[in-house]
């Protein structure tokens, strides 16, 4: 079984990379030594499940890159301190608007599970961030 800090499959990483590779904004994505990195657990937590979602739901990348855009367009319309800037705030912000838009969660459930995670410690359930490059597989398969 594969752990989340375990390196990529030759076959993952490349297909991994292909979805990384044709988002948009993409000289704004986190990088380490030229690997994509993310800072906070969430953020790989954001970016494994649009993943996984995408692989196992099947949805076009594209509509995931269409939310993404105008997600990022959002905030810059909305925002004049360009310091506080977060690509995974803009990237769980449009996988929020793709699963209301797609059904897969309603609005009402999306708050009251939102408050629920806000309302627990900020620590629980979080590990360190990890800056090297890692593996997302979906659950149920063997890499």
């Amino acid at each position: 079984m594969q752990t989340i800090n375990e390196r990529p499959s030759a076959e993952t990483k490349p297909r991994v990379d292909s979805l990384v590779d044709v988002l948009p904004f993409n000289d704004r994505i986190p990088r380490h030594d030229g690997e994509v990195a993310f800072d906070q657990a969430w953020e790989i937590r954001a970016f494994a499940m649009t993943v996984a979602l995408h692989e196992k739901l099947g949805f076009p990348w594209e509509e995931f890159q269409s939310e993404l855009i105008a997600a990022i367009r959002r905030w810059e319309s909305e925002q004049s301190d360009l310091e506080r800037w977060s690509y995974y705030e803009r990237w769980l912000a449009a996988l929020e608007e793709l699963a209301h838009a797609k059904g897969w969660v309603s609005g009402e459930e999306l708050e009251t599970r939102t408050q629920e995670i806000l309302d627990q410690p900020s620590t629980m359930d979080h590990h360190h961030a990890v800056r090297d490059p890692v593996a997302v597989v979906p659950a149920g398969t063997d890499a």
